[in-house]
Parts: structure tokens; C-alpha cells; sequence
């Protein structure tokens, strides 16, 4: 299994072998000065390579001619993911709606894997405009809070980012265990990185200071984009 995920095609694009080389040595770098040696300073030299290295490496390696949903998958997360880091609080909010952007590309995604609407050419045609239509309107309220005053609640927005996160996770644990194709198994991985690295770090943040959570965090965390990739590489043959 594990040879499985990491094994790498033989007539691979030797550009992409690069960028793939410059995206696990930029994240050990970044969350080294990050979550260890704790040196923002020089964490931010890192950080910003580590998506363009990966979507390049999508880049060069991808044969679908449909490519630039997953591009701007990999900018949205860039932004999101830089974006989060900075201090203002503004910035931090606006990440989230990033994410909760990227995270109803990957539930789009998961549903059409799973096949749940095949039998209804109406949903299957239109739940990418569901999708959208609940990112605009997050927006809009969002845009409404600052020109009329109204409150704006961004609990809301993280409750919808959570429970979108949880659709994908229960999706993608459906998908391998009923097509155990290898596409639905990197997807597993990728959520699965994403959840237990932040289960480690909450619980170092809050509940016992442990060193050990730190690194088991970030062997976990390291992976993330290149399941990503190959899941993505996957879906398209």
C-alpha cells in the first residue's frame, strides 16, 4: 500500500519531478522554523512555495485539457493558506471564506464520484450552481454586513466550512470502501491528513503541551497536497 501512494511515474516530466522535490522540502522547512524552531520570520520564506511548487507539478504532469477547475483549486488554497498566516484579523476571516470556497470545489468533486445523482440528470447537471449559489450568498451577506450595517456572523461561515468538510470526509470513506478505486483512496488520505493534523495541534493547544503532538502533526501534514495531486492526477484517467 504504502509503494502504492508513493510510487511515481517513470516517464514523469522531469520538471514535475522538480517541483515535486521543491514542495516536500519547502513544507519540512516551513513547518520546521514554523511549529518547532516557532521563527515566523523565516517560515514565510517557505510557506509561499509550497502550493505553486505542487499545482506546477499538476501542471506539467496533467493530460486532461480541463484543467483549470483544479488550478484554481490550488490558487484558492494558496491564498487561503498565506492569507491565514497574517496577523489582521480581517485577512484571517477573509481565508476562511477561501477555504470554504475550496472545500466546495473538493465536495463538487466527491459527489460526482460518488454517483449518489445518477439516476437524476436534474441534480447531477445543476449541483455546481447549489454550490456556487451558497458561495455567493455568503459573499453578498458578507458585503451587506459592511455597506448596511448588518451583523455579520463568520460563526455561520465556519459551521458551513465544518460541515462540508465532514460531507466530504463521509463521502470520501463511502467512495473507497464501494469503488476502491485509487483516485477515491488519495482523496481519503488527503481529508484524513487535513483532519488529524489539526486534531494533534488542538489538542497540543489546548488540552496538554506536548512536543510529541508538534511532530506527529507535522509528519502528517507534510503529504497533504501531494495526495491532493495524485488524486486529482486520478480522477482524470
Amino acid at each position: 500500500m504504502v509503494r502504492e501512494i508513493f510510487k511515481t511515474d517513470k516517464n514523469i516530466d522531469s520538471r514535475a519531478s522538480v517541483a515535486l522535490y521543491v514542495y516536500f522540502i519547502s513544507y519540512i522547512c516551513y513547518l520546521f522554523f514554523y511549529r518547532v524552531y516557532d521563527d515566523m520570520d523565516i517560515a514565510f520564506i517557505f510557506k509561499p512555495i509550497i502550493v505553486p511548487s505542487i499545482a506546477f507539478a499538476y501542471f506539467f504532469i496533467s493530460k486532461s485539457p480541463k484543467i483549470y477547475l483544479n488550478l484554481s483549486l490550488f490558487l484558492v488554497i494558496f491564498f487561503a493558506d498565506n492569507l491565514i498566516l497574517l496577523e489582521e484579523q480581517d485577512l484571517k476571516v477573509f481565508s476562511t471564506y477561501l477555504y470554504l470556497i475550496a472545500i466546495g470545489i473538493l465536495f463538487y468533486y466527491v459527489i460526482v464520484d460518488s454517483q449518489l445523482f445518477k439516476k437524476n440528470q436534474f441534480l447531477k447537471k445543476n449541483f455546481k450552481y447549489f454550490i456556487i449559489s451558497y458561495l455567493v450568498l455568503v459573499i453578498l451577506y458578507k458585503v451587506a454586513s459592511m455597506t448596511l450595517n448588518v451583523e455579520f456572523k463568520e460563526f455561520f461561515v465556519v459551521i458551513g466550512y465544518i460541515v462540508m468538510f465532514l460531507m466530504v470526509l463521509i463521502l470520501s470513506i463511502y467512495n473507497a470502501l464501494r469503488f476502491k478505486s485509487i483516485a477515491s483512496r488519495f482523496l481519503l488520505l488527503t481529508i484524513l491528513c487535513l483532519f488529524f493534523s489539526d486534531v494533534f495541534i488542538a489538542l497540543n493547544k489546548y488540552y496538554s503541551k506536548n512536543d510529541l503532538f508538534i511532530y506527529i502533526s507535522c509528519i502528517i501534514e507534510i503529504p497533504t497536497y501531494y495526495f491532493l495531486l495524485k488524486y486529482l492526477l486520478h480522477r482524470e484517467k
